[in-house]
């Protein structure tokens, strides 16, 4: 009889461990940071790699690819200081400090050649 008690306290405690992770994940605000990479020449850039790292700790958050129109959307979290890195092969990467209670649509990006 003890061993089924035990085994109902140690499945009632896992379930609100499970249940609090849960529950803390979805209390996080999300915005949605957007734009469009292009070079120095005006054109747009395909598949540049958008990277957001929280500045706190290092944490990566989210990763996306530029589409064929060299447009970018990706979730950061609210009101919490984080890095953009901005990346392709061809040219040098740059990096944009994010941190916002609103969703940024404008949030474009020049990268140079890494021949210049």
């Amino acid at each position: 009889m003890k061993t089924k008690s035990l085994i109902v306290l140690v499945t009632s405690v896992v379930i609100a461990v499970i249940t609090c992770s849960f529950t803390m994940k979805s209390d996080t605000q999300w915005i949605t940071v957007s734009g469009y990479v292009d070079n120095t020449n005006g054109d747009v850039i395909s598949q540049v790699d958008v990277t957001c790292t929280l500045n706190r700790d290092n944490t990566q958050l989210s990763k996306t690819q530029t589409d064929p129109e060299g447009y970018y959307s990706i979730q950061v979290r609210q009101s919490e200081s984080c890095t953009l890195s901005f990346s392709h092969a061809n040219y040098v990467p740059q990096d944009k400090i994010v941190s916002s209670n609103t969703d940024i649509d404008d949030m474009n990006v020049t990268l140079r050649s890494q021949e210049e």
